[in-house]
C-alpha cells in the first residue's frame, strides 16, 4: 500500500471515529430525561429535541421543531423582549444563565433553570444556540419552605424573646440568631459574637459560673441551665436564662456546643409579684385568724369579768396577747418577741372597793 493510500485510510478511520463519537453523543443527549437539551438556530427557532425536553415541556419533536423558543415563556414575559435579550447576551458573553417561570404544552407553569450557550464555527460565525433547561420547581418549593420555616422560627423566637446559638469549638466560631443580638442589646454590625466577647458582657460573678458550666460541658458533655444578668445600653439590667448541650463527632469527641438564651426578666418579675401576692394573702389570712382569736379571747375575758372569775379572765387575755404577740413577731421579726405583754390587775374598779 502506498503512503498516500495509507494516509487516506487513516483520515477515513479518523472521520469514521468522529462520526461514531458524534452519533454516540447525539444518542446520549437525546436519551437524557432530566434535562431539556435542544438547539436553536441563530434566530431562536428550535432545531433539535431530546426526551428530556419532551418530558419537561410536554411537546413531541414534530410539534415543536421549527417553533420559536418564546413559546416556552409566559406571554407577559415574552412581551418584554427577554427572549431576544437572552440570545444577544449569550452571543456577546458566550453563555447566559437565568431562572424563571416557563410554560408546558398543557399551559401549566414550572420554575426553570436555563443555560443558553452560543455555538460558533471556526471563523466565529454564529451557528445557533445550545439550550439546557432543568425543572427546579421542587427545589424552589423546598427552598421557599425552608425560608418560611426560618421566618416563622425567627418570629417565634422574637415573640418568646428566645435566641439560639452554636459554638464550633475547633474554629472558635460562635453563631447567634438575630433575636440573640436583640436580647443582648447589640447589633450584628458592631458586635462579633465570640465566646470571649460574650463573657466580656457578663458581670464577674455570672462570668465565673458560666465558665465553670461551659468547661464541664466540654469535658463531660453534661448539659447546663443557668440564669445571668445582661446590662443594656440604657443601663437597665435584664435576666437571661441560658441553656446548652454538647454535640459529639463520630469518635465521641465534643466538637460543638449549642443552645438557647431567653430573656426571662418579665417571667422573674411575674414570679416575684406572685410570691409577694402569696405572702400578702397568707398574712391577710393570718391576720383574720388572729383577729378572730382576739375577739373570741376578749369575749371570754369580758364574760369572766362579769362573773368575777378573774383567773379565767387573766387566762383568756394571756392567750389573746400570746396570739397577738405571734402575729406581731411574724410581721416585725424575732425582736418583737422580747416585748413584755401581760395582763395586770383585772378587777373591775367599781367593785374593787366593795370587796
Amino acid at each position: 500500500m502506498s503512503e498516500e493510500a495509507g494516509t487516506v485510510e487513516k483520515v477515513a478511520e479518523v472521520s469514521e471515529h468522529h462520526a461514531q463519537a458524534d452519533e454516540s453523543f447525539r444518542l446520549l443527549v437525546e436519551s437524557v430525561r432530566d434535562y431539556a437539551i435542544f438547539m436553536l438556530d441563530p434566530t431562536g427557532h428550535v432545531v433539535t429535541w431530546n426526551l428530556g425536553a419532551e418530558r419537561i415541556k410536554g411537546y413531541m419533536a414534530e410539534e415543536i421543531i421549527g417553533c420559536h423558543f418564546s413559546t416556552f415563556y409566559l406571554p407577559e414575559d415574552a412581551a418584554t423582549g427577554i427572549c431576544e435579550a437572552e440570545l444577544r447576551d449569550a452571543q456577546r458573553y458566550g453563555r447566559v444563565e437565568a431562572e424563571g417561570w416557563r410554560l408546558r404544552k398543557d399551559g401549566t407553569r414550572f420554575w426553570a433553570a436555563v443555560v443558553i450557550t452560543a455555538l460558533l464555527d471556526e471563523d466565529g460565525t454564529l451557528r445557533g444556540f445550545a439550550k439546557v433547561t432543568r425543572d427546579t420547581t421542587e427545589r424552589r418549593q423546598v427552598t421557599a419552605a425552608l425560608l418560611e420555616h426560618e421566618r416563622m422560627l425567627a418570629e417565634a423566637q422574637h415573640l418568646a424573646r428566645l435566641g439560639s446559638w452554636e459554638w464550633d469549638i475547633g474554629t472558635d466560631r460562635l453563631t447567634w440568631s438575630d433575636e440573640l443580638f436583640t436580647i443582648f442589646g447589640v447589633s450584628p454590625s458592631e458586635f462579633d459574637p465570640t465566646y470571649e466577647a460574650y463573657l466580656g458582657r457578663l458581670e464577674e460573678g455570672d462570668r465565673l459560673v458560666v465558665q465553670e458550666l461551659v468547661e464541664r460541658c466540654r469535658e463531660t458533655g453534661e448539659p447546663f441551665v443557668f440564669d445571668h444578668r445582661v446590662k443594656q445600653r440604657d443601663g437597665a439590667t435584664r435576666w437571661v436564662q441560658g441553656r446548652g448541650r454538647a454535640v459529639r463527632d463520630e469518635t465521641g469527641q465534643v466538637v460543638r456546643l449549642q443552645g438557647t438564651a431567653q430573656d426571662v426578666t418579665d417571667l422573674r418579675r411575674a414570679a416575684e409579684a406572685r410570691e409577694q401576692l402569696a405572702t400578702m394573702s397568707m398574712r391577710q389570712r393570718h391576720a383574720l385568724e388572729v383577729n378572730d382569736d382576739i375577739i373570741q379571747g376578749l369575749a371570754v375575758a369580758d364574760l369572766a369579768l362579769n362573773l368575777d372569775d378573774y383567773d379565767k379572765a387573766r387566762e383568756a387575755i394571756a392567750s389573746t396577747l400570746d396570739a397577738a404577740r405571734r402575729f406581731v413577731t411574724d410581721l416585725l421579726g424575732q425582736a418583737a418577741d422580747a416585748v413584755p405583754i401581760a395582763p395586770g390587775d383585772l378587777r373591775r374598779g367599781e367593785r374593787r372597793g366593795t370587796r
